[in-house]
């Protein structure tokens, strides 16, 4: 219950990127169940948000900054111990290190919405959490779909 909650919140988060092609959202929660941090994706602050640059894949892959990553970088506290709930798909493997250093032990996301171009990249991040230990669990339910 509490796991399609921060999901449905996640999921939320990501509409709020202007990316025009892929929308993502983290929310990064205490074990006790309360917001810690939430990001999406979307451009650094105080750089331009314009269109055509947003339509630019290279030029927005330079720009971006990925949804786990700006909740890290939101966050006002150490994160040792938290779990990272990510829509639409598992963390690139990029984010997945940096999640992994930050000290988060549980990251939840949505089974079966992983982009086929991402699938690779995606598996290498699932073999870097399996490695550090960190719990991944995908969950299945009506509104992922």
């Amino acid at each position: 219950m509490w796991d399609h909650r921060f999901l449905d919140l996640a999921k939320l988060i990501s509409s709020w990127s202007k990316d025009p092609s892929t929308k993502t959202g983290s929310v990064i929660v205490r074990p006790d169940k309360t917001v810690a941090s939430m990001g999406f994706n979307g451009f650094p602050q105080s750089i331009s948000d314009d269109p055509a640059l947003q339509h630019n894949r290279e030029e927005k892959y330079k720009r971006v900054i990925h949804c786990e990553m700006n909740a890290i970088l939101f966050a006002r506290e150490r994160l040792n111990g938290y779990t990272l709930y990510n829509w639409p798909f598992c963390s690139c493997a990029r984010c997945a290190v940096h999640v992994i250093q930050a000290g988060i032990v549980r990251v939840v996301y949505p089974a079966g919405l992983c982009p086929d171009r991402w699938a690779e990249d995606i598996a290498l991040a699932e073999r870097l959490f399996a490695e550090a230990g960190v719990i991944l669990e995908k969950v299945t339910f009506e509104e992922a779909k």
